[in-house]
């Protein structure tokens, strides 16, 4: 009789746990009532940003693709790649993407090294960081970095990014 009544102690625990962390929607609360809103990809007008790289990371910031803090851009020594100039941001708590601008009029060995590994969809090694993957743009002028390893999936950001 007392493992029954244990064991019907413990069925209720989980069932009222189980309870309390799904809204009456059916989605998981968090304590914020936008997190149905989060998933939703807001519609952004592309033609509003200018074709550079300052215009590149606004539109991927306004589609919540990357981060808008501040704190989570990092600027990077992009000179290191042959690339103008490179940043980084958060796009989670564990995973980033890095973003270089190269003058594709004269680029030097290091930068025709990293624009024609990540044109032919190969990993590459930079600065001595295995299996970094990479996309080129359409303009040929910007790179986005990424690990190779990483589970997180990058193709939403990919397919907006290479728009420039």
């Amino acid at each position: 009789m007392k493992r029954l009544v244990a064991i019907l102690l413990a069925v209720l625990l989980i069932i009222s746990l189980a309870g309390c962390s799904i809204g009456t929607d059916g989605t998981k609360l968090n304590g914020d009532a936008s997190s149905t809103e989060a998933t939703e990809a807001p519609k952004v007008d592309i033609n509003k940003y200018s074709k550079d790289f300052n215009g590149m990371q606004d539109y991927l910031k306004e589609l919540k693709l990357i981060s808008k803090k501040d704190s989570d851009k990092t600027v990077m020594q992009a000179e290191l790649i042959g690339a103008k100039q490179g940043v980084r941001y958060k796009v989670d708590a564990t995973n980033s993407v890095e973003f270089y601008e190269f003058d594709i009029t004269a680029t030097p060995d290091e930068a025709e090294k990293v624009l024609s590994a990540f044109s032919n969809d190969k990993t590459y090694k930079v600065l001595g960081i295995e299996d970094v993957k990479g996309v080129v743009s359409d303009s040929g002028k910007y790179v986005m970095l990424y690990s190779a390893t990483s589970t997180y999936n990058y193709s939403e950001i990919i397919e907006e990014f290479v728009k420039f």
